[in-house]
């Protein structure tokens, strides 16, 4: 039989029919559109076949268009099957609620493993959890996904390099590694320091060598500060020269900033949705209409249901919206300046060393054109410049 699946969904029956002829029978059905199949003649005027429930109004038309008499001999698929079970309520509500008693226990927190670590960082690891609400008897549906757990104890302990997140089932299994603390080497080739830019000495502190450098004294790239060769002529030893040559120098940036820029920000209107979702199809099931703006901004999250890990083909969809608004904002030409030296400083930052310190700011140039300011900064800078250059003996 054919669409199998669609008969049984919508019901079908055997029945029998006599003082009609096959072939008058068949021959009528065709013409009223109900579908037969599996004819099977029992004797003259007398055979079976099968016929959807959806054609039981054409059937009893035939019935008296033919003269004929119908019995029906099985009555199968689920709109019998339905009707058979409200015939025993008791049953259904028993049924039903084993199924939720068998997803809600399924979908809490079992088991909690964490591997990889000694007991004290595991203390540590399990207060992070708790404190997260992940614990035995936790229900998972209101946890929070593993990607957000492994991030939130990464950024908790200090101690912990990386960390797996495993979920199985109503089981949670931690991998953790832990951070390894590497000893400095010390450094064993000989060098000098040499200036790694242009710039005037502001100050020196040299651990070992020999400082050939002044304050105030202007040095180019490439010029020996702190050299590594110790002794007179014909009696030199070489070590690896060791501090710090804090030269100042200058940087000029350009930065170009709108006058005017759109923004999007939320009114406060919001609106919750629903859904039951089941393979790719999501039946909504309540909040139904939302917001009616075409503005808007929708945050969508899925939890899927679970039976002892293996995954159903349910989820459920909560669907957060959020109205926004678009504002075109003017700045002030003094803002877009102020705007202008922020980020100037922030790119100038990323080009230096993390103990650069600006010590003076001037504001070269300044213009409007395009709808944009433009300006040009002067910065005054003190840093580290001296950088290790290898020896080479024998050259």
């Amino acid at each position: 039989m054919r669409n199998d699946w669609l008969h049984k969904s919508t019901g079908y029956m055997k029945i029998q029919v006599t003082h009609a002829s096959p072939e008058t029978f068949i021959k009528e059905c065709q013409r009223q559109g109900v579908l037969t199949w599996e004819v099977t003649f029992q004797e003259e005027e007398r055979f079976t076949a099968y016929v959807l429930l959806t054609d039981l109004y054409k059937l009893k038309k035939m019935a008296k268009l033919l003269s004929c008499k119908i019995k029906f001999e099985e009555k199968k698929g689920l709109p019998f099957l339905l009707k058979k079970l409200s015939n025993r309520k008791g049953l259904v509500a028993g049924i039903l609620g084993f199924i939720a008693v068998l997803i809600l226990l399924s979908n809490m927190v079992w088991t909690i493993e964490i591997e990889g670590t000694d007991p004290a960082m595991e203390h540590e690891v399990r207060h992070v959890l708790e404190q997260m609400g992940i614990k035995k008897g936790a229900f998972q549906y209101f946890l929070p996904a593993p990607e957000i757990i492994q991030d939130n104890i990464m950024n908790e302990l200090d101690g912990v390099t990386w960390i797996g997140v495993t979920k199985h089932g109503s089981s949670y299994h931690f991998q953790v590694v832990e951070k390894e603390i590497v000893e400095e080497r010390p450094t064993t080739g000989t060098g000098h320091l040499v200036a790694s830019r242009k710039a005037v000495i502001h100050d020196l502190f040299v651990e070992k060598g020999n400082p050939l450098i002044k304050p105030n004294q202007v040095v180019k790239k490439g010029d020996i500060l702190v050299s590594g060769e110790l002794g007179k002529e014909g009696k030199t030893t070489f070590i690896a020269a060791e501090g710090e040559v804090i030269g100042e120098f200058w940087y000029k940036v350009r930065v170009k900033v709108p006058l005017s820029q759109t923004i999007e920000t939320v009114t406060g209107r919001t609106a919750k949705k629903h859904g039951l979702k089941i393979g790719n199809m999501t039946v909504p099931v309540w909040g139904f209409s939302g917001l009616n703006t075409d503005e808007k901004y929708k945050e969508q999250i899925s939890k899927d249901w679970e039976i002892f890990g293996y995954k159903t083909p349910f989820s459920h969809v909560v669907t957060h919206e959020y109205e926004l608004q678009s504002i075109d904002r003017e700045r002030a030409q003094k803002k877009a300046v102020a705007i202008a030296k922020e980020e100037a400083t922030k790119k100038l930052m990323q080009m230096l060393s993390e103990d650069a310190i600006i010590t003076g700011e001037k504001v070269l140039h300044e213009t409007v054109d395009g709808g944009k300011v433009k300006v040009s900064l002067h910065y005054k800078i003190q840093d580290n410049i001296a950088v290790k250059q290898p020896i080479i003996q024998g050259d």
